[in-house]
């Protein structure tokens, strides 16, 4: 199963797959995001939230993790470089007239984990960091932005490699969070299943997380209906450049 394919011709494409379940008119719509793209891509998201969801479940670290914001330093450095066109994350759920919940982690038990992330880990990550924040302000492109974006239901093996150089991060940023996705998932499972009526809800977390979603709604008896893509952002500007 595909969350994000790239390619040459479509660009960055997110599938919005549809799970349902026979007997239920309970349905999950999970939104696979890559958290820079084009303005277009976030409008596309809320608007189909609005017209599609009767609740969304979005993910979101809590305020006040330094840790958190220190990881989407490279995301906000490319944010900010114009000649990409692209912006970071833009989805306002307090407008889009539809019922949200965030089972996320809160901003403290985020920052407490990254405090106890093993200190080369921490001292590696400082570095990085940096480093990957000045390239791309200096050298980035779309095209060097997707190199690694795809994303499947299988880890690749870069993936692989990265959480096993990585594996404190790679707890606290990923298995633990995608805990608390699947726990959500499953209550509300519980409890709407047997509700009379069609309802849908929309599922609104990083493409990597989509793994663990779809793995526990199979778990509970869905099965992946249909899928619709949504350009997150084409390899080249309309201009013709690769910035």
């Amino acid at each position: 199963m595909q969350f994000i394919e790239v390619t040459e011709l479509a660009g960055v494409r997110s599938a919005v797959i549809r799970f349902r379940k026979p007997g239920t008119g309970l349905e999950f719509l999970l939104f696979p995001m890559i958290h820079l793209g084009e303005a277009g891509f976030y409008q596309e998201v809320a608007a189909q939230l609005r017209r599609r969801c009767g609740l969304v479940i979005a993910e979101g670290v809590g305020e006040g993790s330094a840790g958190a914001r220190r990881a989407c330093g490279v995301l906000r450095a490319a944010g900010r470089h114009e000649q990409l066109g692209l912006v970071v994350q833009d989805i306002d759920f307090d407008t889009l007239g539809v019922p949200v919940v965030c089972p996320d982690m809160g901003g403290e038990e985020f920052e407490k984990g990254f405090r106890r992330l093993p200190l080369r880990e921490r001292a590696v990550l400082a570095t990085v960091v940096p480093a990957v924040t000045a390239g791309m302000r200096l050298f980035g492109t779309r095209r060097y932005l997707a190199r690694h974006l795809a994303t499947e239901d299988l880890l690749s093996d870069a993936e692989e490699a990265a959480a096993d150089f990585w594996p404190g991060l790679d707890d606290l940023v990923m298995r633990r969070r995608d805990r608390l996705l699947v726990r959500a998932l499953t209550d509300y499972h519980r409890a709407s299943a047997d509700r009379p009526g069609s309802f849908t809800i929309g599922v609104v977390y990083g493409a990597e997380h989509m793994r663990a979603a779809a793995d526990a709604l199979v778990g509970l008896g869905y099965h992946a209906a249909d899928a619709d893509w949504v350009t997150v952002f084409l390899l080249d500007r309309p201009d013709g450049s690769g910035q």
